[in-house]
């Protein structure tokens, strides 16, 4: 049975396909729909049902992705049979920025594929966005709402000090921010009370469409509004009753202490340089289950799903083998890496790494944080202390697999390839990972604590290892501050990677660590 014209049309969008698209949308306009009737009409009737669908776990961002690339399609079909160029489907303007001193853009690429094929015009200014830039901008180009994003939690901070000089300018245009740091209480408690105009959290791109849906629509936004503030009004009441309330007092720890183990010396304190590094070697560290799973969003576990043979599992698992064999092939892609070892002890929470050619001379300090709560560990604990009368060893290192990705993401998107950009972009991120995982197994195999032949690449995953590798930023070493220590230490800018001055790293495809070798040493959280 064939659909009705506009049920066809919406089904290209719900689907994600363009097969037969153009042939209909030409019928609609025969039949005598203006384009602006038919994007305002049944393909953005198809992209409402793409958003509750995705909502009701329906469909993938995979899936959303290509619904996207479909809408993109009809409108470029379209946009050139509009009568003049004042007929516009737009139906806002949304500023988007990566804030000042954070490098991380694939989730506001995303935001800005998802708003960008649901009728809103989007300005993107990129990344390393510093607020008076932001300010600038909205005087130029008015517009309905502000998106801030960033990754860590320095860069949920910045946004704080962005929505105060915005406040300072006297701008008060809604602001929509997210990131993986972000929060809707931290939101609700630091941002919002900093600025004049409304500030509104959204846990992913899907979740910012609706509430920038609803910021567009003046029967839902009122009442919204009056919702949210009242929300925080009240969770305001219960943080100060709760402050009230006596804390109960903390049991102090039993644990042993870690066991003395003996130090493993590295095979030299060198440093190592290593630059286009064979991604042939890297490929089989890649993992895919956080990939495929985590950001394309392959629900299930994909190992399972690719020998069922499952359709969506196998074609996504094409696209990330079409896009290795393309990095591959791309003469500018590289994987470049340093890393070295040095001297350490400890003391207290305190770790100094010594000159390699000097042993009294300090060149790094660093003073990491203690639990609060048992076993009370600390990263100094796993080094020997100056009191025991031995000279520990602490390797560091860095990789990058970030190089061009930018470039040829951006191609892929202003092309329409929604997917291959954001699969592009999350293929260098989890090569980066996979790279670090190969260079630590590396460093394990100088320090003589080599993995055992039987070892799976499940099992090195999830760190099974002997010895830990631990990334400023996180929680047993949040300061991430430490990452200029480490780029004094590494040196890392010769195989390009700079450090931005939120202290990230830039490309955003990189990974740095501290790498310790005793083996007890284990992932924690410092209870701050």
């Amino acid at each position: 049975m064939i659909l009705p014209l506009d049920e066809r049309l919406g089904n290209y969008i719900i689907e994600g396909t363009k097969e037969g698209l153009v042939d209909d949308l030409n019928e609609a306009i025969e039949r005598g729909d203006t384009p602006l009737e038919i994007i305002n009409g049944p393909l953005m009737d198809g992209m409402s049902e793409v958003g509750r669908l995705f909502n009701d776990n329906q469909l993938i961002v995979a899936e959303v992705l290509q619904s996207a690339e479909a809408m993109k399609a009809a409108v470029a079909h379209l946009e050139p049979l509009m009568e003049n160029s004042e007929d516009s489907a737009k139906k806002g303007k949304i500023l988007l920025a990566t804030v000042k001193g954070d490098v991380h853009d694939i989730g506001k690429n995303l935001v800005d594929i998802i708003l960008s094929n649901n009728g809103y015009e989007v300005i993107d200014l990129g990344i390393k966005v510093a607020p008076q830039q932001i300010i600038e901008e909205v005087r130029k180009h008015e517009p309905t709402i502000i998106g801030l994003s960033g990754l860590l939690v320095k860069s949920a901070q910045q946004m704080v000090l962005t929505a105060q000089d915005l406040r300072q300018a006297g701008i008060d245009t809604p602001i929509l921010v997210g990131g993986a740091a972000l929060s809707r209480k931290f939101t609700d408690f630091k941002i919002s009370p900093e600025y004049e105009g409304p500030v509104l959290y959204s846990k992913d791109a899907m979740d910012g469409l609706a509430v920038t849906n609803i910021l567009h629509d003046a029967d839902k936004k009122g009442l919204y509004l009056e919702e949210l503030v009242e929300k925080r009004e009240r969770s305001k009441a219960n943080a100060a009753i709760a402050a009230t309330m006596e804390k109960p007092v903390r049991k102090q720890s039993t644990a042993a202490p870690l066991s003395d183990a003996p130090v493993q010396k590295p095979r030299d304190i060198k440093r190592h340089v290593l630059k286009n590094y064979p991604l042939d070697v890297v490929q089989p560290y890649i993992n895919r289950q956080m990939l495929i799973g985590h950001h394309l969003g392959l629900k299930g576990k994909v190992s399972e799903l690719l020998k069922q043979g499952n359709e969506k599992a196998v074609q996504l698992n094409d696209l990330v083998d079409e896009l290795i064999e393309f990095l591959k092939m791309e003469p500018d892609y590289g994987l470049n890496a340093v890393y070295q070892f040095f001297p350490a002890q400890s003391e207290g929470d305190k770790l100094f790494i010594y000159n390699p050619d000097n042993h009294h001379e300090v060149l790094e300090t660093f003073d990491f944080p203690r639990q609060d709560t048992n076993p009370h560990l600390c990263l100094a604990d796993f080094a020997k202390p100056i009191s025991s009368g031995q000279m520990d060893y602490v390797g560091f290192f860095l990789v990058t697999a970030g190089k061009g990705i930018r470039k040829w993401a951006e191609k892929l998107k202003l092309e329409g390839d929604f997917l291959k950009n954001h699969a592009l972009q999350s293929l260098a991120l989890e090569t980066a990972e996979g790279f670090a995982e190969r260079i630590h197994q590396l460093m394990r195999d100088d320090l003589g604590i080599s993995d055992p032949i039987d070892m799976s690449m499940k099992e090195r995953f999830a760190a099974k290892y002997t010895g830990q590798r631990f990334s400023f930023g996180y929680p047993a070493c949040p300061n991430l501050e430490d990452q200029e220590k480490l780029f004094r230490l590494l040196q890392p800018q010769d195989i390009g990677v700079e450090l931005t001055e939120g202290y990230m790293m830039e490309p955003e495809a990189s990974v740095s660590a501290i790498v310790f070798a005793h083996p007890e040493a284990r992932y924690f959280n410092v209870d701050r």
